[in-house]
């Protein structure tokens, strides 16, 4: 799958209104088990205290995994983190990214890099119009040893200062771990 195709299931899954939590988050972080080179790695990145993880089986390859937080409306506030084989560089997906975001009409903003503990990455933030109302998403976007990895924060937009913090918390745990 390219980073187009990545992209856009991110989003889709994060716009899904169907119950896909499967368990309450212990204060474990998530975990992906990944191989690259011949060395496994995972990656991880520490949710909100309390959220739940969706059930796998409902999100699209891309997606390794996905907690849910509590909201006041019908969309609850949600991260995920998507990982696909990439070859470019961050830079030429951050262009695809804006290319894909542009064309669907979203409104998408680089806001500069992000350090996190698997080293600086890309933020961005990205505002989309649905039918629950209008949506706030921020994606770090790493690229990495033939791998790109996007944890993407997604709330209505009118709620989405209320999670800044964990969100914010969140992504920049992102980190990588030898199993």
């Amino acid at each position: 799958m390219n980073a187009r195709k990545m992209l856009v299931a991110t989003a889709c899954v994060l716009l899904m209104n169907q119950p896909l939590c499967a368990e309450e988050n212990s204060a474990q972080p998530m975990v992906n088990t990944i191989a690259p080179s011949s060395e496994t790695l995972q990656i991880l990145f520490t949710p909100p205290t309390g959220w739940r993880f969706a059930d796998r089986s409902a999100l699209p390859p891309s997606i390794k995994v996905m907690v849910v937080g509590e909201g006041k409306r019908d969309f609850p506030p949600s991260m995920s983190l998507g990982m696909e084989a990439y070859s470019g560089t961050l830079k030429e997906m951050l262009k695809t990214i804006k290319s894909i975001n542009e064309t669907q009409g979203g409104e998408w903003k680089d806001l500069g890099s992000i350090r996190t503990e698997a080293g600086d990455a890309s933020l961005s933030q990205l505002d989309v119009k649905t039918e629950w109302g209008d949506i706030r998403m921020m994606h770090v976007v790493l690229v990495k040893d033939g791998n790109a990895y996007i944890l993407t924060s997604a709330a209505l937009k009118e709620e989405f200062p209320q999670f800044y913090k964990e969100f914010f918390n969140a992504m920049r745990s992102l980190r990588f771990e030898k199993s």
